[in-house]
């Protein structure tokens, strides 16, 4: 089992902060009401590497490359989602909480089916955070969004509950949307279920947010200026160094 980091360590994340005008324009964040209905599964894979634009070609090769982050008192390493990462973040999965499920999932807190795993490991923007025991956890992956068009991607971030509260989504979500951005996405979609709020301050750092509400629940829809491409994880731990 996975033990997470020791509380009485303060977590310090490099950010890098875009400038005023775009952070202005970012925090501003509108609520609407519109009918949200059932999503379509995407058909294929996403988006990937190969659909970087010329202006990115300079970013393609960082958006899989490992990096790290200190998280509390551990060093954390994240990196693209292989295949053989299934048992390991199967484990993580058993790991956290119905609640943690619930938000991530939308599946009343149930654990998704093995295949479906298999399948979020195969997404082209799929990371993983490891332990350098070889611990996963947490994970997060990007895949199309068929009702918002092809230039929108669905994110998903789950942390194991015992990581949570350190930044690590934030991290996470940072990254994402650099990568995101590089491989031709403009817009991150968002359905969390019960925490709203929380992954709203997230996508908010990466994007201009809005906010639908309908019938069948709330999605979150993010707006990728250029600068998120300042967000992927290589290119901040260069600006540290």
């Amino acid at each position: 089992m996975g033990v997470g980091p020791a509380r009485h360590v303060m977590n310090v994340n490099v950010q890098v902060t875009p400038p005023k005008s775009i952070a202005a324009n970012v925090a501003r964040m509108t609520t609407i009401s519109q009918p949200c209905i059932a999503r379509p599964q995407p058909s294929g894979k996403g988006r990937g590497l190969a659909d970087a634009a010329p202006r990115h070609a300079s970013l393609t090769g960082l958006v899989r490359q490992r990096w790290s982050v200190r998280v509390g008192s551990a060093t954390v390493l994240i990196r693209g989602a292989e295949p053989h990462d299934l048992a390991a973040v199967a484990e993580m999965h058993g790991r956290c909480s119905p609640q943690s499920l619930l938000n991530r999932y939308r599946a009343g807190g149930r654990r998704p089916a093995v295949a479906a795993l298999e399948n979020q490991l195969r997404e082209p923007l799929s990371f993983v955070a490891a332990t350098y025991g070889g611990t996963i956890v947490a994970t997060a992956v990007a895949s199309p969004d068929a009702e918002h068009g092809r230039d929108a991607a669905e994110i998903g971030l789950l942390v194991e509950d015992a990581w949570q509260g350190w930044h690590l989504g934030r991290e996470l979500m940072s990254h994402i949307a650099g990568a995101t951005l590089v491989c031709g996405y403009r817009e991150l979609i968002g359905y969390p279920a019960t925490s709203v709020v929380a992954v709203q301050r997230l996508m908010i750092d990466v994007g201009h947010t809005r906010v639908v509400v309908g019938p069948d629940g709330t999605h979150l829809h993010t707006y990728l200026a250029e600068s998120a491409a300042l967000g992927l994880g290589p290119v901040r731990e260069r600006l540290a160094s």
